[in-house]
């Protein structure tokens, strides 16, 4: 499942970097004034072409499946392709039989800034377009040093993907053959010298380390602000990185299918934990997130088996789709008090997930977005709440007891709950609960005396008020005496509290 996932996200990626800034490019058949069309195989088509980030693909709508026979393959079979300056000097050239469509990646043809014509021949004709190339990629002397690769610029190192160096250098990982050519410990410095000039290192580039399957260990130095999509994505060995607190800024991807990455340690300063940042890192079992962060986007801890809990910051107001799917040794979680919204599938499939606080400030949870918790035996819904997607929390035991602290209903869908389970709402509420659209489904509802506190008992856990008198009473998590003061999970008389 997991290649099919990443064949998936690279083709995603792929279909990201043609599209994101694509110009179509017109291209006219170079015929004489007196050729007339072959009406024997239709009409005769332009191939598409189109000028994305630092690429050119050319497709083809004809099918030739049409006609089988080796004289028409041979006279139409044929596709070629050239780039060339308007001084007619061919820069780039290639030539297949029997495609759909290819692709010509400029940089790597070295292909300079200016201007040229694109030159196809398809369906026995040549067809030419003018385009304007710019190179989006960063502007430096792409060198190697010490087994890692690195741009250097003005002054500045940052480490690059091997194939920015050069197209031909071999692939750190091709069908689970694996060739190393860097260090098992990897040592970046703060600065390096390349011909008599030093450069400071200030970051790691979009895919530097992807695929070093061997390597283990990588020291940053405390020089770089930033770290690049997919930086270490599938290094499965890598069990220990230090991100220096310089690093204001991590991309998607990074650390993606570390199958051997235990903890982390996230900086302060970082505000978005970045799509797919964890992804399948199945050893992953303790994370520390700072207090700055805001949003948790897509995918970030999916698939991350082995954590059984994380804290989260208070600021945190966003979980986005996928966030936590298929965190199975997940059994507690206590959201951000200021958290707003809980995408589409955020906590699907954590099947030993016993018990979750809502703080008073969520108001959206999104579809399917605990299904498959089926050891969710009891939730408690904020008054502000306003809308609960289909299917949020089907899976949750018969047996389980929901309550909801909104006076009116919210809106939710047809499947939004299991509907065997008892659902306790407010003084005076109950008439309105059973009349409204798919609440009314629940077999049983209970009203709940004013003034008291609703709690999900079947957890394990009960809300409590702190006084002077009791606060001593309190321990961590951990057995250790606590005065009280503090809000969280505590142990009480031998019982899990919740302090609010």
């Amino acid at each position: 499942m997991k290649k099919y996932f990443y064949f998936l996200l690279a083709l995603l990626l792929f279909a990201g970097a043609i599209h994101a800034q694509d110009i179509t490019l017109v291209l006219e058949r170079n015929v004489p004034p007196s050729w007339e069309d072959d009406t024997e195989f239709g009409p005769v088509t332009a191939p598409r072409a189109l000028l994305g980030n630092d690429i050119i693909y050319v497709g083809f709508d004809f099918d030739f499946r049409w006609h089988t026979s080796h004289e028409y393959r041979a006279k139409y079979g044929n596709v070629e392709a050239a780039i060339t300056t308007e001084n007619s000097d061919t820069l780039y050239y290639r030539g297949d039989f029997n495609v759909t469509g290819f692709t010509i990646f400029m940089n790597e043809e070295e292909i300079p800034d200016g201007e040229y014509t694109l030159n196809v021949y398809y369906y026995g004709f040549w067809w030419t377009g003018k385009f304007e190339f710019q190179s989006h990629k960063p502007k430096g002397l792409y060198v190697s040093i010490d087994s890692t690769y690195y741009r250097l610029h003005e002054g500045y190192a940052n480490t690059v993907w091997p194939d920015d160096v050069h197209s031909s250098i071999t692939y750190r990982m091709n069908w689970m053959i694996y060739e190393r050519d860097y260090p098992i410990h990897v040592v970046i410095p703060q600065e390096l010298t390349y011909e008599g000039e030093t450069y400071q290192v200030t970051g790691i580039g979009q895919r530097s380390f992807k695929g070093c399957y061997y390597m283990q260990s990588i020291s940053l130095p405390n020089t770089i602000t930033y770290i690049d999509g997919g930086a270490f994505m599938a290094c499965k060995n890598l069990d220990h990185v230090n991100i220096p607190e310089s690093v204001t800024r991590i991309e998607d991807c990074v650390f993606a299918e570390c199958d051997r990455l235990s903890f982390m340690v996230i900086p302060e300063g970082i505000e978005t934990l970045a799509n797919d940042m964890f992804n399948q890192c199945t050893n992953l079992s303790a994370v520390t997130l700072p207090s700055s962060l805001t949003r948790i986007e897509e995918w970030a801890f999916a698939g991350c088996t082995s954590l059984p809990y994380i804290d989260i910051p208070d600021n945190v107001t966003y979980i986005g789709e996928y966030t936590f799917q298929g965190c199975k040794s997940m059994m507690d979680m206590e959201l951000p008090e200021n958290l707003k919204q809980i995408d589409n599938f955020a906590f699907r499939d954590c099947q030993r997930l016993a018990s979750i606080v809502f703080p008073e400030t969520l108001t959206n949870i999104g579809t399917k977005a605990f299904e498959g918790c089926i050891a969710l035996a009891s939730i408690t819904l904020p008054e502000g709440m306003t809308k609960i997607g289909d299917e949020a929390f089907k899976d949750m035991p018969r047996t389980g007891h929901i309550y909801c602290n909104a006076i009116k209903p919210l809106t939710i869908g047809e499947k939004t709950f299991n509907y065997n389970c008892t659902l306790h709402v407010p003084q005076g509420s109950k008439a309105l609960y059973e009349k409204a659209s798919y609440w009314k489904n629940f077999k049983v509802i209970e009203e709940e005396p004013t003034g008291e506190a609703v709690h999900g008992g079947e957890t394990g856990f009960t809300h409590a008020t702190l006084d002077a008198e009791s606060a001593e009473r309190f321990y961590d998590l951990q057995g250790r005496p606590v005065d009280g003061t503090q809000k969280g999970i505590l142990i009480r008389n031998g019982k899990k509290v919740l302090v609010k």
